[in-house]
């Protein structure tokens, strides 16, 4: 990448490729702790990168007041402390990234300005050197991007003393970012450092090195998280659209600083965003498969809108692994992969074969989530039983760490029919064959214009061995007994008939965690029963019924 007249042009990345090399466990190791040679400070920012993403205005009142809500903990502090006791790891991120500077923007106001201002003339106070974690490199990137982002929210009515603390604070975490990258980081963190570095060099006079080396560093990054159909390669429909918010907010950057574009950069959005349709349901937000929650739909509205990207939802995504079938306003998503690589597969869950099905606006049937922080429930949320799939024996249809070596993948199969009146989808796994003996099939279908939605079990191989299908329920939707049947309603008053064959049918309890870190409590149906004669085979089916 090089500087012309016209602005900035792309040539190449590997003469920058070893500046990583160098340091290459700077991210979360021993980092010259005094920063000893002091950088050129700047005076003022030469661009401010727009930020558009909407701020959450309740969470900044919040602040306002004392509380401080991240990563689903609420701590409240008179006088707060950057690492108070009893905080999580994510919470202390979230503090020390100063996105939540966006959720003070939306209150407005002086008294939200001043807090804003207050908070990062109190970090720089605290900081001024290196620390594990305040320093640490995802965090510092995130903290640049939102301190140059936001600079004319927070500096407005700045004394000069703030501002020359402020700009020679900025000045030494983006020489630490220059040095650091791309260190011990992947994936979404490293891109999240990487916008930090690259928002630098657009900002900041003379920054064009640190620009060529962090566009350098992403387009590599593109090539090694993207795959060829647009998904991320951590198969999460949340890591898929956080990657293309993050190019999206870079290209925003470019385009304002009226830098050149690299076409790699554009290419990219154009071939996630397809991508990010196909993981959308009807209420715009996002499906639950592999470590994603379904997130925030205005948001995605919003970056689906600054992508400028035309391309139409894709039906499949092969190398992702995923299929898609829609009729009529029914659609139905069905997990049809396992995990691609190990390096981005700590977050992958065993849900081979799940499902997830929304009619128009209503969500159905869908997997119970994720947890952004580690623990337990997030342990919980990635087993087989946490999908709306086939689990044998309460196990696992493919190992997670811990369990077996996660490079034991099973051999996943799928295809697809569809015309006028029915669309179907076939898949087959052999997750279960080493440890039960037992090959899975699974067929769903939408039919009747997606009023009906039918699907059939197949396990071939061993006789007696327990199994159970899980449907688990949107918190919005209630079920009950009706004889033999289920009958699921909707909120909004919308109203399914579900029916089975060859197990028993039960409603249990689940838990549903889908746009924070807090469980809500719903429901499941369970198909329950043990191998008989091969192949064992459950029928059942989800009819829309009018009342």
């Amino acid at each position: 990448m090089i500087l012309t007249e016209t602005g900035l042009v792309f040539r190449g990345v590997k003469p920058l490729l070893r500046l990583g090399s160098i340091t290459k466990d700077m991210a979360f190791g021993d980092f010259l702790p005094q920063l000893a040679l002091a950088p050129r400070v700047p005076d003022q920012l030469r661009t401010i990168p727009p930020d558009a993403w909407p701020g959450d205005a309740a969470r900044g009142r919040d602040m306002v007041s004392g509380l401080f809500s991240f990563a689903g903990q609420a701590i409240e502090k008179e006088n707060l402390s950057w690492a108070p006791e009893g905080a999580t790891e994510e919470w202390i991120a979230a503090l020390h990234g100063f996105e939540w500077l966006r959720d003070l923007r939306s209150v407005g106001g002086e008294r939200a300005r001043r807090m804003a201002r207050e908070m990062v003339a109190l970090w720089i106070e605290t900081y001024p050197k290196f620390e594990q974690m305040a320093w640490r490199a995802d965090i510092t990137g995130a903290r640049v991007a939102s301190w140059i982002a936001f600079h004319d929210f927070f500096c407005a009515t700045a004394d000069e003393t703030f501002r020359k603390n402020y700009f020679s604070s900025l000045a030494r975490q983006t020489r630490y970012l220059a040095k650091a990258l791309p260190g011990a980081l992947t994936g979404l963190p490293l891109m999240h450092a990487l916008r930090g570095l690259a928002y630098a060099g657009l900002a900041i006079e003379g920054g064009e090195t640190r620009l060529e080396q962090a566009f350098a560093l992403i387009i590599g990054q593109i090539k090694e998280q993207i795959l060829p159909d647009g998904s991320h390669i951590s198969r999460s429909p949340q890591q898929t659209f956080a990657f293309l918010q993050c190019l999206v907010d870079l290209r925003t950057a470019l385009i304002a600083a009226k830098f050149e574009m690299p076409e790699e950069l554009q290419h990219a959005i154009d071939r996630i965003t397809p991508a990010v349709k196909f993981f959308r349901h009807g209420d715009g937000t996002l499906a639950q498969f592999n470590g994603g929650q379904e997130g925030n739909a205005h948001l995605c509205d919003v970056t689906l809108m600054r992508s400028a990207a035309r391309g139409r939802a894709m039906k499949s995504l092969p190398q992702g692994g995923y299929e898609r079938i829609c009729q009529g306003r029914s659609s139905l998503i069905m997990d049809t992969g396992v995990p691609l690589s190990s390096g981005y597969s700590d977050r992958a869950h065993a849900g081979l074969l799940s499902i997830e099905y929304s009619y128009g606006r209503e969500r159905v049937f869908v997997n119970c989530g994720t947890s952004g922080v580690d623990g337990k429930w997030r342990r919980v949320l990635r087993s087989t039983l946490a999908h709306s799939a086939l689990a044998v024996d309460n196990r696992n249809a493919c190992p997670l760490d811990g369990e077996s070596p996660l490079f034991s993948y099973p051999h996943v199969r799928a295809s697809r029919q569809e015309s006028a009146d029915m669309a179907l989808i076939e898949a087959s796994h052999d997750g279960y064959a080493p440890r039960f003996g037992l090959n899975c099939v699974r067929r769903v279908q939408l039919q009747d214009t997606g009023e009906t939605l039918r699907g059939e079990e197949q396990l071939a191989g061993r006789t007696g061995v327990p199994f159970a299908v899980r449907f688990h329920l949107h918190p919005d939707i209630h079920a009950s007994l009706e004889g033999a049947a289920l009958v699921l309603c909707s909120k909004s008053g919308l109203c399914w008939r579900f029916s089975a064959s060859g197990a028993d049918v039960s409603i249990e309890e689940s838990v549903y965690v889908g746009s924070d870190e807090n469980p809500v409590l719903t429901l499941q149906i369970v198909l329950s029963g043990r191998t008989g004669m091969s192949p064992t085979t459950v029928r059942w089916e989800a009819r829309r019924e009018i009342i």
